[in-house]
């Protein structure tokens, strides 16, 4: 996405607001500039300076410090409250924002503190692998599965199965947990590479519309790390 919006020469910001492997950040920051630093009116400054140099737009700003976290390189986030105030200051066009991670695995359920989702968040992307299915519910597949046991009434040791997939998205405590009432949702199925994931991932789809009702605006299937990363977008039809 950050891609996608660099080459429409929008002023990005991109950042997370729990923790991020800095190697997951370190293409954006060789693209545009880290911005490090502990006081919120500092930081707001020199993005406005970094933004405003003759007048670029098209301009990406990465915002985090570094920090060690198991002994592993991480950039942990700036507060939603400071980001609340940079979109209601137009800091930039566009904001970028990691506000959960899965751990490298498939699919996770939230913990209560989780995600760390703005208020101001206008559209939320959940995210869904769906090389879960078939796969044993357990924590070297699932991240947090107890939670997720408890969310979709599937035991653990159980494998796991479509419909036990969209419990998950569509329960309040579920994948879309703490979205903003105002704010779009989206649901990106990813991983559907072949043939085979891609007939699951539309029958996941299917029974996701059945199920949740409304609050959905749109599922996209596709792989996140394919050049063609979208292979088919499902919206809603509003009726009146």
């Amino acid at each position: 996405m950050a891609d996608e919006l660099a080459h429409k020469n929008k002023r990005m910001i991109l950042t997370t607001t729990t923790k991020m492997f800095s190697w997951q950040l370190a293409p954006f920051i060789k693209k545009g500039k880290l911005v490090e630093g502990y006081e919120e009116e500092t930081i707001r400054k020199y993005i406005k300076k970094y933004f405003s140099v003759e007048n670029k737009a098209g301009r990406l700003a990465v915002i985090g410090e570094k920090i060690e976290d198991d002994g592993e390189e991480k950039i942990s986030g700036p507060s939603p409250d400071w980001l609340d105030k940079w979109w209601e200051d137009k800091l930039a066009d566009y904001f970028l924002i990691e506000a959960d991670g899965a751990a490298g695995r498939p699919v996770k359920a939230p913990a209560s503190h989780e995600p760390v989702t703005p208020l101001s968040t206008t559209d939320l992307i959940g995210v869904i692998g769906i090389d879960a299915l078939g796969l044993s519910l357990q924590e070297e597949n699932v991240f947090r599965s107890e939670i997720f046991s408890r969310l979709t009434g599937l035991n653990l040791g159980e494998k796991i199965g479509i419909e036990a997939l969209a419990f998950l998205i569509c329960h309040p405590e579920g994948l879309f947990k703490g979205a903003p009432p105002s704010c779009r949702r989206h649901l990106f199925i990813n991983k559907a590479e072949d043939p085979e994931n891609l007939k699951m991932a539309e029958e996941l789809t299917f029974q996701v519309l059945k199920i949740c009702p409304r609050g959905i605006s749109d599922i996209i299937i596709g792989a996140a790390g394919q050049k063609e990363a979208v292979a088919e977008v499902i919206r809603r039809v509003k009726t009146p």
